[in-house]
């Protein structure tokens, strides 16, 4: 059985099936001011090129965390079977409007005021309430890629956890390595 492909098809359910504990993982990024971790929604998983894809706000922090510094980590855990994912990558804004377009297409209304804001995510909501733009939403709103490079698995049990790294080699392929838990 091939581990790697197994992670990547398990990564692909979580973008379909909204209740996978892989849906929702921790994104790290080290910016200027130190290492910073938020939870972010896996949108799409692109397993040939091996990326994952998310939705962000232009304006956000990570966005600015990832221009000082693109190297990213995420973590998926699934307490249904005590399995710890690791996932190393670089991030970057998806560059085609074409694609960025189409996953804007598919959001509904409701969600699109996540990116109209007139403030930045983060900012202090001001006397007068939050103010949304919706004609200013889609210009806030980034499809951001992160290209992985590896990944390591963790999965606890009774009777002798199981780790395992996997590294990509050049011919698009893994390798992997078992480790000492």
């Amino acid at each position: 059985m091939n581990h790697a492909e197994e992670i990547w098809k398990t990564l692909v359910r979580a973008t379909v099936d909204k209740k996978h504990p892989w849906r929702v993982a921790a994104f790290s990024t080290a910016g200027a001011d130190g290492p910073q971790a938020r939870s972010v929604i896996l949108r799409a998983v692109n397993a040939v090129e091996h990326q994952l894809v998310f939705f962000t706000d232009a304006r956000s922090q990570k966005m600015t965390d990832i221009a000082h510094d693109p190297r990213v980590a995420l973590l998926f855990w699934n307490a249904r079977n005590n399995t710890q994912l690791r996932v190393c990558g670089k991030a970057s804004p998806e560059s085609s409007e074409l694609i960025v377009n189409n996953f804007w297409n598919q959001i509904p209304d409701y969600a699109r005021k996540d990116y109209a804001t007139l403030s930045a995510p983060g900012q202090l909501i001001g006397s007068s309430g939050l103010i949304h733009d919706l004609e200013t939403a889609r210009r806030n709103f980034v499809v951001l890629n992160v290209k992985v490079h590896s990944m390591e698995s963790l999965v606890l049990k009774r009777e002798g956890h199981v780790r395992m790294g996997f590294e990509k080699i050049e011919e698009g392929n893994w390798q992997e390595k078992v480790l000492v838990p």
